[in-house]
Parts: structure tokens; C-alpha cells; sequence
């Protein structure tokens, strides 16, 4: 069996995350995501695990596209940093968004799982 380096499974969980986000799939963003998430958004809300699960489950917010690009993976140690950009069509609250954002999402590996603990995500500036 092939050994998957650190960046190709940071890969992988990206892929199933925003898969996850589109299809609102609790279970695999339960697992994916690390009890102590920090989500910070583009306007600047802050969300946890449980806040931003709850969201995608009532349907308050919901991804109907996503596009990502300009993906960059560094790994230390335990800590993987992904750096790419998201082009979104989103609902919040009822409302239609289109998201063009740079991001940091932040992976923690724990024993051998890694799991997204922090994402930060802001604009892109035209």
C-alpha cells in the first residue's frame, strides 16, 4: 500500500470538506473538523465547530458552488497550513452571496488524524 504524504491528505480533507459543505453533510464535518474550530469569516463573524454545523443543518447557510484555486500546502511538524482561494455562491440567512476569498485554513494532527482547527478568511483585493 502506498504511503500519502502529510500535504496529499491535507489535500484529500479539503476536497471532502467543501464537498461536505456543499451536500450540508453533518457527519463528515463532525469528523473533519476539530472540536476547538475557530471559523472566522470574511465579515469578520466568528463561529465554532458547533455553531457553523448547526448553520449548514437548519439551513441558514448553505454553499451552492464552490470553486477553489491557488491551492498552497506548508506542513510543521503538526500543524498544516493551507493557503488557497474560494469562489463561493452562497446563502446566508436568506441571503444570495458571492464569495471571492484568500484563506488560511489551519489542520492539527492529532495521533494520526488531521482535523481543520482554525480558518481565516478575508477578500480579495481588486
Amino acid at each position: 500500500m502506498m504511503h500519502m504524504t502529510d500535504k496529499t491528505i491535507l489535500e484529500n480533507l479539503e476536497e471532502r470538506r467543501y464537498a461536505a459543505m456543499l451536500n450540508a453533510d453533518i457527519s463528515v464535518l463532525k469528523d473533519l473538523l476539530h472540536d476547538e474550530l475557530s471559523y472566522m469569516h470574511s465579515t469578520g463573524e466568528l463561529e465554532t465547530k458547533e455553531s457553523y454545523i448547526s448553520g449548514l443543518r437548519r439551513g441558514t447557510s448553505a454553499y451552492k458552488k464552490v470553486r477553489c484555486s491557488d491551492r498552497t500546502i506548508r506542513v510543521h511538524n503538526d500543524i498544516g497550513l493551507v493557503f488557497h482561494r474560494l469562489e463561493a455562491d452562497v446563502v446566508f440567512q436568506g441571503n444570495a452571496r458571492h464569495l471571492d476569498n484568500r484563506l488560511l485554513a489551519v489542520c492539527s494532527r492529532e495521533v494520526d488524524q488531521w482535523r481543520m482547527i482554525r480558518l481565516q478568511s478575508g477578500p480579495v483585493v481588486r
